[in-house]
């Protein structure tokens, strides 16, 4: 039987007061303040979220182009509503990250229900699945950003904004975290639900299984960087090694050619001598320089893409000189300042956090980064490194 759009539309409707008023429910029983919060703004709220969700269920039926249109107006929509949160309910945040998390995984549960009983194809099925789980994570994204953005500019100077933002990235990080994880159970229960019909489709199933192992990565991932980027001083300097550059490089040289599947990028490595000794830790500098370097494959728009990479050392300074340089699209100057911040990113899909770790890892062993960048023109990353002298 085929579905129709009409009904399906009216019924996730109608479904928006009762995903509400048992989301509601269910905060008001978690503790006094969330109670209280609820019962003071519960009119303001109700109107923003009816608001996000009825244009969210009209979205599923969108074509492509004006879809691309909806994610890009929620996104814009999201930080403006994280700048107004920040300025109006600052000291309630966590309670609106706890009450976010409640509210995705009520609407998700609901509107799977909906979709299961109205729609038999399971090609359908999943298109609306992952409709509604993308405008879900691309509003909330928004909506971090907006935050932080707000709270970034009350700190005076870069030192205390550094020092004072890493409260909000956990929050931040917290709300990205929230999201998929609402994904993964939401195709856990389907499984769970599709595995206790008569017929079993396998096909189905390994789709949903798919999808739920991608998001997991992706959070290891985030969840990963994270930790690395908030235990800044955890790390001691002594718990390095010394280890040759060059042998890096190679490593780093053999994995980025296996990531350019096309010939219209050439990456080509010169250094002067086998053996360059440095302190540190050679799986982290590994890292580093593969950060770099997909940058510079993702800075490839038009142009036929050449990435150079030298090392050199400097006596006079002891000291060991990595250039990386590309053709790419460049970085445009008000994005070139900000390009070490974290949570700053000037990729569509990015999370701001490759290059605030590379600093952190460079600058813990003695070395430093800079990047210097003209638009169509290209990007250079210098990065410098203590030269161990028993290699000379």
């Amino acid at each position: 039987m085929a579905y129709s759009k009409k009904e399906l539309r009216t019924s996730l409707i109608m479904a928006v007061s009762t995903i509400l008023d048992r989301h509601y429910h269910s905060v008001t029983l978690k503790n006094i303040q969330s109670a209280w919060f609820v019962e003071t703004y519960k009119d303001l709220l109700n109107s923003s979220f009816s608001t996000t969700f009825i244009r969210m269920i009209d979205a599923m039926f969108l074509d492509s182009l004006d879809y691309g249109r909806y994610l890009d107006s929620q996104e814009k929509e999201g930080v403006q509503q994280g700048n107004y949160t920040a300025e109006i309910f600052g000291d309630h945040f966590d309670i609106l990250l706890e009450m976010s998390k409640d509210l995705n995984l009520t609407a998700q549960n609901i509107m799977f229900t909906i979709i299961d009983e109205a729609v038999d194809d399971s090609t359908n099925r999943l298109f609306f699945y992952n409709r509604l789980m993308e405008s879900n994570w691309t509003r909330f994204s928004g909506f971090t950003q907006g935050y932080l953005s707000n709270k970034k500019q009350l700190i005076d100077s870069l030192h205390e904004q550094k020092i004072a933002v890493m409260g909000q990235m956990a929050a931040g990080m917290a709300h990205e975290i929230r999201n998929p994880l609402a994904s993964i159970k939401g195709f856990a229960q389907l499984v769970n639900n599709r595995l206790a019909e008569p017929e079993i489709k396998a096909n189905e199933l390994r789709t949903y299984m798919d999808i739920t192992i991608k998001e997991i990565d992706t959070l290891n991932g985030l969840v990963t960087d994270f930790l690395l980027l908030s235990r800044k001083g955890d790390s001691k300097k002594d718990s390095g090694a010394v280890f040759n550059v060059i042998e890096v490089i190679h490593r780093v040289n053999n994995i980025v050619n296996q990531l350019i599947l096309s010939d219209d990028i050439v990456l080509s490595v010169d250094y002067s001598a086998e053996t360059v000794l440095t302190f540190g830790s050679a799986s982290q500098l590994e890292q580093v320089f593969l950060n770099i370097l997909k940058n510079s494959i993702d800075s490839f728009t038009a142009c036929k893409g050449k990435i150079h990479v030298t090392i050199t050392t400097a006596a006079e300074t002891n000291e060991i000189i990595l250039l990386f340089k590309d053709n790419g699209e460049g970085i445009m100057p008000e994005k070139l300042k900000r390009i070490f911040d974290p949570f700053f990113t000037t990729k569509p899909k990015g999370t701001g956090i490759g290059l605030s770790i590379c600093k952190q890892l460079i600058e813990m062993y003695g070395g430093q980064i800079k990047v210097d960048s003209e638009v169509q023109v290209g990007t250079t990353v210098s990065v410098t490194l203590p030269w161990v002298c028993g290699d000379k």
